[in-house]
């Protein structure tokens, strides 16, 4: 894993990402050396515009998503469709810029040759990555609750890693392994594993540390070149999020991350008002058409004003189209939505399914009580029950809300205190690696979830 502007990116996914890109752009420059004319103007703004239109498509296709195994048809099949898209989108830029505009044939070859190579290359990557041999082998040290997420981590985690198996001193240690495991040892014989089995990571996830953490033998490791690493920051490289359960404070007290400079601050704010003028502006005719679909489909108001607690625990006014019922919390009081909620209007499923009731909330993004990015704000009646079930829960008022966040698009909807629980730990790690990278890759998987409608109720 590389951390590039405090987020963690996947090598693979690098790779991937790199080899695609020089597919797109060989395919333009074959175009040039065949001897096709490639229109009029510059030709490096064309290839980047182009190659940007053609990556986002396959972004949109799922097809960066390297913890999703596709099987054969399935991957040709999604390659077909990003790349038809991107084709058409890709042309229809270049109608509309003329300095972007490709000749034909020009436009066909760089197509056909991207085309024929990206099935190649994804071919060869189906392949590759198949098999165990990219896989990073790791040893664990330690039998904790966690010894369960870790094996169940192997299947979903990205990159991919295969557990040799397990080290630990505890009585019964054979009854507490996860199915399919194997106890390898004790502490004591962490080195004579290390020369047998030769393992890329050694990753510490002992219960207690006190007393019997094999600093020396660790360190040898270290000297000999294996990565040594702790659950929770292998938890956070592989997940995008925090293990709030099993951290420690003394771990996010002493780790990388929490970043907060005033240029930074500077530049989000400066973002905010922009996007949200820019939204704004042309998102009002649509507005006026949900005003009068609303008006329509049911009685009432076509705005619903909500207080949600902002940063610092600050309560403000919190502006949404409205998609229920009128009065639908009489009898209830404060209670989360549910899938199929009966007190969802007919327009108002499809301004949930499309996101398109949190329009409004441009306006509170614009008088500063929002970002655009941010940990969604909460009621007050659930912060008050969640800060005191959910440890570190408190810390998540340590930013401005937002209108998509890094829990709003890694998973659905919360419904739960379980729910809160697992969007917290996201929005602990959005938190701790806050920068415009990461708002910038949270913007686009935003463009994915309100395409799609995922995780909407």
């Amino acid at each position: 894993m590389l951390r590039l502007f405090r987020h963690y990116v996947s090598v693979m996914l690098i790779v991937v990402g790199t080899v695609d890109l020089a597919i797109m752009l060989g395919g333009v420059v074959l175009a040039r050396g065949v001897g096709w004319w490639l229109g009029e103007g510059a030709l490096l703004p064309k290839m980047l515009s182009f190659a940007g239109i053609m990556l986002f498509a396959l972004y949109l296709a799922d097809l960066y998503d390297l913890s999703l195994n596709f099987g054969r048809r399935e991957l040709v099949a999604r390659l077909m469709i990003a790349l038809s898209a991107g084709a058409i989108v890709a042309a229809a830029m270049g109608f509309l810029v003329p300095a972007l505009r490709f000749g034909r044939l020009a436009f066909v070859h760089s197509i056909t040759v991207m085309a024929v190579g990206l099935f190649g290359w994804r071919m060869l990557w189906l392949r590759l990555n198949s098999s165990d041999r990219l896989w990073k082998r790791v040893l664990v040290l330690g039998l904790s609750p966690s010894a369960e997420q870790i094996v169940k981590l192997q299947a979903t985690g990205s990159p991919r890693f295969t557990v040799l198996g397990f080290l630990a001193d505890e009585p019964g240690a054979h009854d507490e392994l996860p199915s399919g495991s194997q106890l390898l040892g004790k502490t004591a014989d962490l080195l004579n594993l290390v020369d047998e089995l030769r393992p890329d990571l050694v990753l510490v996830a002992q219960r207690n540390m006190r007393g019997c953490f094999p600093v020396d033998d660790l360190l040898q490791c270290r000297m000999r070149g294996i990565q040594v690493e702790d659950w929770p920051t292998f938890y956070e490289k592989h997940t995008g999020k925090i293990l709030v359960t099993d951290v420690r404070p003394s771990w996010l007290i002493f780790s990388d991350g929490f970043v907060k400079t005033r240029p930074t601050r500077a530049l989000k704010r400066m973002v905010d008002i922009v996007l949200s003028v820019a939204g704004i502006l042309l998102t009002l005719p649509l507005m006026g058409l949900i005003v009068l679909a609303i008006r329509l489909d049911s009685r009432g108001p076509a705005l619903f004003h909500q207080e949600r607690v902002g940063q610092g625990g600050r309560i403000f006014v919190l502006a949404k189209f409205r998609s229920m019922s009128v009065d639908a919390e009489r009898q209830s009081g404060a209670v989360w939505a549910s899938v199929y909620d009966p007190r969802v209007t007919r327009v108002g499923r499809v301004l949930r399914k499309t996101r398109l009731d949190e329009l409004p909330q441009l306006f509170n993004v614009l008088r500063k009580e929002m970002s655009f990015i941010g940990p969604r704000p909460e009621r007050p009646e659930f912060v008050q029950i969640l800060r005191q079930r959910i440890p570190f829960y408190i810390e998540r008022l340590s930013v401005q809300p937002g209108l998509s966040g890094w829990a709003q698009v890694r998973c659905p909807y919360g419904a739960s205190v379980e729910d809160a629980l697992e969007k917290l730990q996201y929005d602990l790690y959005y938190i701790k690696n806050l920068s415009p990278f990461l708002d910038v890759l949270i913007l686009l998987s935003t463009i994915q979830v309100v395409l799609f409608g995922r995780g909407a109720r």
